[in-house]
């Protein structure tokens, strides 16, 4: 009779709550800001029903799908060190040089996710879990956790969700390769749909034009990494424009600044992320009426609601090259030729938050606000 009683309890809340799809995106470390999300949730009582992860993502959202608490997630990242996971190939750069399949040794990766990630089956996460990796064979994705691609191991399908080209070596699997799955899909909202979701918690690590400009210096690796990054940046962009709508609520906590492995500021990214993860849950339509008053007190009018972006363009600083209105997929922008650029939604409720616009402008003329 306990048992049912407590059944019904659990259908009950299910029922006063939307079903939920949370959505971790890329980003190498500063991919740590998932955990800073995960305690705002936890705090503001807002729970979800599946974890779509990709590389970075797919780690943490293995951890919490698993049942980790956020204080073991917190314990096991907090000493991380960037030896734990890169140890160079010597002996193979020095017997193969280019030919070496890649420039870190990923056993050494595995070997740590070992004693990162729960000892259990995709059949036995507390909550469906799925991350992605992309087949090098044919270059389509593919979502470990899915129907027949649930009987690999946790260990192997972060690891391939993980696996940078050229970095890590790739999993082979029945005469296949995989790697990452942020090459082709960062942002997973394609797939968190299929899930049938009546909300998605996006959470996007993408470096954006508005934040501060990442580290790099001119070195083949960094120009490489960075490299990377531009392309994951354009992806995200046209995953927001096709698949981010009135479901969606994302999350860009402002680690933008920070380098893709920045092993030193851990405690600084996660509380990045729980300060962002916080400020848009409590105010985006889709979220704020899920945390209850006696959480945050007076939630019913948000002083700064984030339905809309508000955008600005400097005239002085406008050369008329009309990349706005190009790369604009909400006609936010005209810009006629030999004249000036101006803005014809100076309150865009359609925006998706992308960054385009400010990302392409050449001489940073644009100005993106309420976000």
């Amino acid at each position: 009779m306990q048992q049912n009683k407590e059944t019904s309890i659990g259908i009950e809340r299910t029922r006063k709550r939307p079903r939920t799809v949370l959505v971790l995106g890329g980003g190498g470390m500063r991919g740590m800001a998932h955990v800073g999300v995960l305690k705002a949730m936890q705090t503001l009582g807002i729970e979800y029903d599946a974890i779509v992860g990709t590389s970075i993502g797919s780690l943490v959202g293995a951890m919490a799908a698993g049942g980790y608490s956020i204080d073991q997630m917190e314990e096991s990242i907090r000493d991380i060190q960037k030896g734990d996971y890169f140890k160079l190939n010597f002996l193979k750069l020095m017997l193969k040089g280019t030919r070496a399949s890649s420039m870190y040794s990923g056993n050494n990766f595995r070997d740590k996710l070992f004693g990162l990630l729960p000892p259990l089956k995709f059949d036995e996460m507390q909550v469906p879990f799925y991350c992605n990796a992309v087949q090098l064979e044919s270059g389509g994705s593919v979502f470990w956790g899915v129907p027949n691609l649930d009987d690999i191991s946790l260990v192997d399908a972060v690891y391939s969700s993980c696996a940078l080209p050229g970095i890590f070596e790739p999993y082979e699997r029945d005469g296949k390769h995989y790697m990452d799955g942020g090459i082709i899909d960062p942002l997973p909202l394609r797939f968190a749909k299929t899930l049938r979701p009546e909300l998605i918690i996006a959470v996007d690590l993408s470096v954006k034009a508005t934040f501060k400009p990442p580290k790099f210096s001119d070195r083949v690796i960094s120009t490489l990494f960075r490299s990377f990054e531009i392309c994951e940046e354009v992806i995200v962009e046209q995953q927001l424009h096709m698949h981010a709508d009135w479901r969606t609520t994302l999350i860009q906590p402002k680690v933008g600044h920070l380098s893709r492995f920045d092993f030193n500021e851990v405690p600084e990214i996660v509380a990045l992320g729980e300060e962002e993860a916080y400020r848009v849950l409590t105010s985006h339509a889709g979220t704020r009426e899920l945390v209850g008053s006696d959480v945050v007190p007076g939630l019913a009018c948000p002083s700064t609601p984030r339905d809309f972006v508000s955008i600005r363009i400097d005239s002085d600083a406008c050369i008329d090259c009309g990349m706005c209105e190009m790369v604009c997929e909400t006609d936010a922008f005209a810009a006629r030729p030999g004249e000036r650029a101006s803005v014809r939604k100076l309150s865009n409720y359609e925006c998706t938050r992308d960054h385009a616009c400010a990302r392409n402008c050449p001489t940073s003329a644009i100005h993106l606000g309420n976000l």
